[in-house]
């Protein structure tokens, strides 16, 4: 499996999610963005798209480090601790799949930070206003008077995404390897390949992202800027403690099930797609190289 194998299949899976899946991620970013969303419930779905332009540019390279570093690291891992002649534990394969996708995510959120913030900002910006055919500029624009808050949320981001892939990867692994294992298939068509991957990791993403909802109300709102188009200086906790202490237990879930929904939906689209397109890419080439 080639490099560049990995990029098209990131890039081609990460395109798919961001274009099918985003409506469902701006409702839940204006649910969890409280007072900052001005538009109303009735304008949940109005202007769904809103942002989308930041994150469309950033899915390449934040995708493709991802998967690069997520593949190097299982590879070498793999190859160092666990020799082929040698018997291994299911436990500490699972260990090895969540350090490396822990260590690539962190490489990933540096690239995807800004446009996480631009992106954010753009959702909330009111659809019967006069910006919203330019709400990723309007969103810029505003963030610029402090560049620095670009990367206001990096920490929030990495504290949400990090557990986030520490709990999927291993179990969507584990789940796939017992299908596979359950229904005997040994050399499985594309097709087999991309509905097996989408049901592993659409049940393993839902399960993360339901346990991680917390953190991800605390990252929404630390991207946000406020009335006076400022960001807050309140850190993580800080920022817990006041949305627990203004609208209670219950405001540090908001979303949740909107979140967990859409990411069953999105991770069994973005991995199903992204094996499917990588193993497709990797015979293609192969029988060229026969001919």
């Amino acid at each position: 499996m080639s490099h560049t194998d990995v990029v098209l299949a990131g890039a081609t899976a990460a395109f798919t999610i961001d274009l099918i899946i985003y409506p469902l991620d701006t409702v839940k970013t204006r649910l969890q963005a409280s007072s900052e969303w001005t538009g109303g419930r009735n304008a949940l779905f109005k202007g769904a798209y809103q942002g989308v332009g930041s994150i469309i540019l950033a899915t390449l390279p934040s995708s493709a480090t991802f998967f690069l570093t997520y593949n190097f690291l299982v590879n070498h891992l793999s190859s160092t601790f666990l020799p082929s002649h040698k018997p291994h534990s299911q436990a500490f394969q699972s260990a090895i799949h969540s350090v490396s996708s822990a260590i690539a995510e962190t490489a990933s959120c540096a690239i995807l930070t800004p446009a996480e913030v631009i992106k954010q900002n753009a959702q909330i910006v009111s659809p019967t206003s006069e910006a919203t055919t330019s709400s990723s500029l309007t969103a810029l624009r505003a963030l610029l008077r402090e560049p620095k808050s670009l990367f206001r949320g990096y920490s929030a981001l990495v504290s949400r995404n990090l557990p986030f892939t520490a709990m999927q990867f291993p179990l969507y692994e584990e789940i796939r390897r017992r299908i596979y294992e359950r229904k005997g298939i040994a050399h499985p068509s594309l097709l087999q390949v991309g509905l097996i991957t989408a049901v592993s990791a659409g049940s393993a993403g839902g399960f993360a992202a339901t346990v991680t909802t917390p953190l991800d109300v605390i990252k929404t709102r630390m991207m946000l800027l406020k009335r006076n188009g400022k960001h807050s200086s309140a850190g993580m906790f800080e920022t817990a403690k006041t949305i627990v202490r203004t609208e209670g237990v219950k405001a540090i879930w908001r979303g949740g099930l909107l979140r967990a929904v859409w990411t069953s939906l999105g991770s069994g689209l973005y991995l199903g797609t992204f094996e499917s397109s990588k193993i497709y890419l990797s015979r293609r080439r192969e029988a060229k190289e026969k001919l």
